[in-house]
């Protein structure tokens, strides 16, 4: 079967779709984050995490899945770009994991050089910065941040979309975050495989969010 890219706009699409079925966002957050742990539990890239969020929903995919790898004794440590006020997903999620113990670094312009003290002690990078809607040029702070991760040559695993990866494209928003793994969910981008893509996206890993693969197939075939 020939590989299938999607634009952002037909993966919007599909999306939209999976709600009118009776996914709620809730939902949708739960399926992929729990598909991500488990993929991040077969990779066998250690046990302390640093998980890295951003304010939208990425950033609540990631925080869903730092509290799953919790509950498996991972190591995991949050740290969350708050320059902005949270979206509700994410402060959902984010409220979960102060419930829960654990301690959560604000990253902002005064405390984002301490990143690499978290960096230092983890294994790999959980990183959901930012999503398929990034537009424009990255702010100063997130260039920072990715800089940062990528300088550290830690295993990095990004969620959906490398940050910084403008996924209709594979261009970059300023600063790529250049990554060991890319789970993706719902299909391929098709920035994954353009310009920057191939050597942000690392192995690209593509899994669900509690759409079958049959209805996938019949959304793409009516583009």
């Amino acid at each position: 079967m020939a590989r299938k890219e999607m634009s952002v706009a037909k993966i919007r699409e599909l999306d939209n779709v999976a709600r009118k079925w009776g996914l709620s966002e809730d939902m949708l957050i739960e399926n992929a984050s729990s598909n991500m742990c488990s993929i991040i539990e077969k990779l066998g890239l250690g046990r302390k995490a640093l998980v890295v969020s951003g304010r939208g929903n990425n950033g609540a995919d990631v925080l869903a899945c730092a509290r799953k790898l919790a509950n498996k004794k991972y190591n995991v440590r949050v740290a969350v770009l708050e320059s902005k006020p949270l979206g509700l997903q994410a402060q959902l999620q984010k409220s979960v994991l102060e419930n829960m113990g654990i301690n959560i670094f604000s990253l902002n312009d005064d405390t984002v050089d301490q990143l690499n003290v978290f960096l230092n002690k983890s294994d790999f990078v959980l990183e959901g910065l930012l999503g398929v809607g990034a537009r424009g040029e990255l702010s100063t702070l997130i260039k920072k941040i990715v800089f940062e991760l990528n300088r550290s040559k830690k295993p990095i695993v990004a969620c959906d979309v490398p940050s910084g990866l403008y996924p209709d494209t594979g261009l970059s928003l300023g600063e790529v975050v250049k990554a060991s793994y890319t789970v993706t969910f719902l299909a391929l981008k098709r920035g994954f495989y353009l310009n920057e893509g191939p050597s942000a996206c690392g192995k690209i890993i593509l899994t669900d969010i509690g759409i079958s693969s049959d209805f996938l197939e019949k959304i793409y075939n009516k583009k």
